[in-house]
């Protein structure tokens, strides 16, 4: 498919996304050298191009200072969208000994660094929108942590996606996220992480217990995720599936689960 993509129309997306002819121009030859090679690292992207790779190379770096892809990204919005997926992917780069923003994955051993993508659903898939990225070794070396990285994709956003729920799977139902997200009101819709023993606990600080049939589906309104942070939360088991679902939310229950289950769909 990227084959087949002609530069003319590349360069009519791009011109969506910069405001300068040149800038439309340079980015449509990029991007089609993204799609040609199939990677996001600069070597492959100038190799893949048209005319000298070290002479691209250098015009990506360009480009890349002159232009603010961020920016350009976040025109990709679309404000009619009923929620905001966010999505945490670990990106491998084994070779990368000596490259400054890689350091380990969750396994600990694989150089790489993660990428935290937000988009919006449109006609069964993702469109980006914005992104972070970080690592084990920027983490530690700007003493900041994995939550604040997440908050600080989410907080830029605050205006922008007003109350529409931000999606997000079990790599987001950790205490710190939702009390920043409870505190700046950015509602939420988060599939829980049961297998680390995580607590809820009704008004009268007594356990629920997370256990439910296949077909069903209960609702608790008002409960505190460990005990602290105030949620509702739904529990839902569709037939035919391995394992129920969970989610906390700042939502009504079935707002919540209608949601969640539109994510799902393909």
């Amino acid at each position: 498919m990227a084959k087949g993509l002609r530069l003319s129309d590349i360069e009519k997306f791009a011109d969506q996304l910069f405001g300068r002819s040149d800038e439309v121009r340079k980015g449509s030859a990029i991007m089609k050298g993204i799609l040609d090679s199939r990677s996001a690292r600069l070597s492959d992207i100038s190799q893949a191009m048209k005319g000298n790779p070290q002479a691209n190379y250098k015009a990506i770096h360009r480009f890349l200072q002159a232009a603010d892809p961020q920016e350009a990204l976040l025109r990709l919005y679309w404000e009619q969208a009923p929620y905001i997926l966010a999505d945490p992917t670990e990106i491998a780069r084994p070779q990368a000994k000596r490259t400054a923003y890689v350091g380990r994955l969750k396994d600990g051993k694989t150089r790489g660094f993660w990428l935290l993508l937000l988009g919006t659903p449109y006609r069964g898939r993702v469109v980006p929108f914005h992104f972070i990225s970080y690592s084990s070794r920027t983490i530690a070396k700007e003493a900041t942590s994995r939550n604040q990285e997440h908050n600080r994709a989410f907080a830029k956003l605050r205006e922008m996606i007003g109350n529409k729920p931000l999606v997000l799977d079990r790599e987001f139902s950790y205490e710190g996220l939702l009390e920043d997200l409870v505190v700046e009101s950015i509602n939420f819709v988060i599939r829980l992480n049961i297998s680390n023993g995580v607590s809820i606990l009704d008004e009268e600080k007594k356990p629920i217990s997370l256990t439910i049939s296949p077909g069903q589906t209960v609702y608790h309104k008002g409960v505190y995720y460990r005990g602290k942070v105030r949620v509702n939360l739904v529990g839902y088991w569709k037939p035919g599936l391995s394992e129920p679902l969970w989610l906390i939310t700042s939502l009504e229950c079935e707002a919540a689960l209608e949601t969640y289950r539109a994510r799902m769909s393909p």
